[in-house]
């Protein structure tokens, strides 16, 4: 696949570069067969989760007049084919004086991906996450992926199991008058960019207040999640459409790609005592049960039943998963 071509290319011409600088050798690896580097999908999520940040480069904070959270940002301070004539470059492998992150240097890997991408000349290249069967969000569609904490990937499914569930904070119970099933719902409760001035955030880190989401009885949110929604919000709580890793290559597994999802996206309606629906997956024996009589499939496809899970349903790479785990004598493994 392009990725990986792309990686491995640009591991060969790091240790080529770390190399060169090793040895005070003036020798530059030759890139011209390099494979061109995607701007959105290599680039761009550096400049995001290293500069863009809340109180820096986010166009909002204490560098508000030098964004670097878009094409159009960045291009302004590149000179695209000259690496050492671009400013913004320079500054990210300065040793001292203006570096930027000035805390915490970017790897070598991501400064040649930077590098790489300007001798290649800084064009805005949009790519798509290709890796496995149909590795993108929505329903298999080529949406672009995004690394950080992503709403309609990383939240609304953790938002709709946990705290949308029968009685909580669904359409039909809307529990303190909130719902957590779309994003508009979401936002009546999250001050974009400030996760402490966030009704919903606090009510999720809170630790013996009466206001708890969810309640002590119900499914909890794991610390992964938590850090995930408030990083959400720290970015600018964001209704992206973004793509997903998703691996049909590699073996499927119980332990490693099934449960992992369940414990994200339905675990949070199908536990406890009265599990919607009736059907409980709390264990691997409840779902290697709904596995295999068709149940769980049928779920995920929508085939003769409502579409699961509800208000985000998975992707055809997601559910091929599925497919191929249960394919395989759904194993516990």
């Amino acid at each position: 696949m392009k990725s990986d071509k792309i990686y491995l290319s640009l591991t060969l011409l790091i240790l080529l570069t770390a190399f060169s600088w090793f040895t005070s050798c003036t020798h530059v690896a030759n890139i011209a067969n390099l494979p061109e580097v995607c701007f959105t999908g290599d680039v761009l999520p550096i400049f995001i989760n290293n500069c863009a940040i809340p109180s820096c480069h986010d166009g909002a904070g204490r560098e508000s007049r030098m964004p670097l959270n878009s094409y159009t940002t960045i291009i302004k301070d590149i000179s695209p084919g000259n690496p050492d004539a671009s400013r913004l470059y320079q500054t990210i492998i300065a040793k001292w004086g203006n570096r930027m992150p000035p805390s915490q240097p970017l790897s070598l890997e991501n400064r040649t991906k930077i590098r790489v991408w300007i001798e290649q000349g800084a064009t805005l290249i949009t790519c798509t996450d290709t890796t496995g069967t149909g590795g993108t969000g929505g329903n298999g569609g080529g949406n672009t992926y995004v690394a950080r904490a992503c709403f309609t990937r990383d939240i609304l499914p953790v938002l709709v199991s946990k705290c949308a569930s029968t009685g909580c904070h669904d359409a039909a119970s809307h529990a303190g008058g909130h719902q957590y099933i779309s994003y508009t719902t979401t936002m009546t409760t999250v001050t974009a960019g400030s996760p402490a001035n966030s009704r919903m955030y606090q009510t999720i880190i809170n630790t013996g207040g009466e206001e708890k989401m969810p309640p002590s009885s119900r499914p909890q949110l794991t610390v992964a999640e938590i850090d995930s929604i408030g990083k959400w919000i720290g970015y600018g709580a964001l209704n992206e459409n973004c793509g997903e890793v998703c691996d049909t290559i590699n073996p499927v597994t119980f332990s490693g790609t099934i449960w992992p999802i369940i414990q994200t996206s339905c675990l949070g309606c199908h536990s406890g005592t009265s599990p919607s629906g009736n059907i409980l997956l709390a264990s691997y024996n409840d779902i290697a049960t709904v596995a295999s009589n068709g149940t769980l499939l049928n779920s995920l496809k929508g085939t003769g039943v409502p579409q699961m899970p509800v208000g985000s349903t998975f992707s055809t790479c997601r559910i091929r998963q599925f497919e191929i785990w249960i394919n395989n004598g759904f194993l516990n493994n």
